[in-house]
């Protein structure tokens, strides 16, 4: 039996989507990435840096980067956390909840598209592998 190429198609499809996402988001500068940090703080309004990295499954540089460019924007602001000096805490902006509000709608146009000619059952069944593939462990055994 000869094995898919679920690898390369994997990597292809997450290439293509945020491609996807960024094209539409352009004239923001909020992107795919700037994305997840704001449907998470939508969800966990002053949330800790710390959280929002962990959350995304992202590096603290990688996040500091993004949050930076989030703040530059507009979207998100930062302040101190009151029992901890060394942490900060993140809020969504007016301008963060607008684009909150229209990558809903962008986000929801794309799972029309991915979902398009596949029964309910094949859906859960994509959904079930995708969730498998991100429990995988990356440590070494």
């Amino acid at each position: 039996m000869r094995l898919p190429r679920l690898i390369f198609l994997l990597f292809n499809a997450d290439r293509t989507v945020r491609r996807w996402i960024d094209a539409r988001s352009a004239d923001t500068g909020i992107g795919a990435a700037g994305a997840g940090v704001l449907f998470y703080l939508a969800g966990h309004e002053n949330a800790l840096i710390g959280d929002v990295t962990a959350a995304l499954g992202a590096s603290p540089s990688g996040i500091s980067g993004l949050v930076n460019r989030l703040e530059r924007g507009g979207c998100v602001t930062r302040s101190p956390d009151p029992d901890d000096a060394r942490a900060v805490r993140l809020s969504l902006t007016p301008r963060g909840h607008a684009s909150v509000a229209r990558a809903h709608v962008l986000v929801g146009d794309l799972n029309e598209q991915l979902i398009a000619g596949f029964t309910a059952s094949e859906v859960d069944v994509i959904g079930r592998w995708l969730e498998h593939v991100s429990r995988i462990s990356i440590n070494r055994e």
